[in-house]
Order: C-alpha cells, then sequence, then structure tokens
C-alpha cells in the first residue's frame, strides 16, 4: 500500500479484493452515469448559451453601424447588466482611437431579426470619460426611463 494510501480513511482506501456485492455495483454505476449526464448536459447548456450570447453581441455591433450611419470598426458591444436583454453598444462620434473621440451609445433588446436588434435608447458620452452616469448627456428612450444618466 503506498503512503498515500494509508493516509486515506478506510472507507476510501483501495481494498485487496473487490467487493462481491452487486447491488452496490449498481448504485455505483447508476449515479455515475446520472453524473455524466448532469455533466454533459450542463457543458451543452453553457455551449448553447455563449453561442447565443457571441450571436446577439454581434448583432449589436452591426445594429450601432446601421442605426448611426458609420462603418466603424471598433465598436464595443456588452451587456448593460449582465442577465438582463438589455444590451449597450458604444463607438466614436468621429473617426479615431477608442474612447478618444466624443462617444455614440445606444441601448438595444429584443431577439436578433435579419442581423439587427431594436434600439430603445441611448446617449452621448464625452472623449476621454469612463461610462458612468455622471458622464452619459443626451438621453434618450430606455437610458431616460431607466435613469441611466445623471444629466438630462
Amino acid at each position: 500500500m503506498s503512503a498515500l494510501a494509508a493516509r486515506l480513511p478506510s472507507w476510501l482506501a483501495p481494498r485487496d479484493t473487490a467487493s462481491s456485492s452487486k447491488r452496490l455495483w449498481r448504485i455505483e454505476t447508476v449515479v455515475l452515469v446520472a453524473l455524466g449526464l448532469f455533466l454533459a448536459i450542463a457543458s451543452l447548456n453553457d455551449l448553447v448559451w455563449s453561442v447565443d450570447d457571441n450571436a446577439r453581441l454581434v448583432a449589436d455591433q452591426m445594429t450601432w453601424r446601421h442605426y448611426n450611419h458609420r462603418d466603424y470598426f471598433n465598436v464595443s458591444a456588452a451587456p448593460l447588466v449582465v442577465g438582463r436583454p438589455l444590451d449597450l453598444s458604444c463607438a466614436n462620434a468621429t473617426p479615431g482611437p477608442p474612447g478618444e473621440r466624443t462617444q455614440i451609445c445606444i441601448l438595444m433588446e429584443g431577439p436578433v431579426r435579419h442581423g439587427l436588434r431594436q434600439v430603445v435608447g441611448g446617449f452621448m458620452l464625452p472623449a476621454l470619460t469612463g461610462d458612468f452616469a455622471r458622464n452619459r448627456y443626451r438621453c434618450y428612450g430606455a437610458a431616460t426611463a431607466q435613469h441611466l444618466c445623471d444629466k438630462p
């Protein structure tokens, strides 16, 4: 017996002989199969949510470009609050490095239809500032209704 096996409690230590109880073998098999199914379902569920989130964020970027009539590459897209259907996409109002110019931000919700999502609100952000309520201005739609802006 190895040093590790000697330190294990008796019920976890390897046995010298196999158990002859078929009932115990069946219970162990059922538990292992159930655990395997649970892990497989959880992994598949996580993968489906991940693919759905990625498709939604790509649609958010396309919606920003379509709605603002600007074909910029650096459009940020992220959920506004994790677990809620409201997403936020921001990009510069004029060409330049991300965040170096005034930002146009739009809020979107609902399903992806024809590669785009429904715009329900938005706001502007001054250049070189963080996305905080105190910095947001020219709010409209859901941004005003949900009090996401300190300034009108």
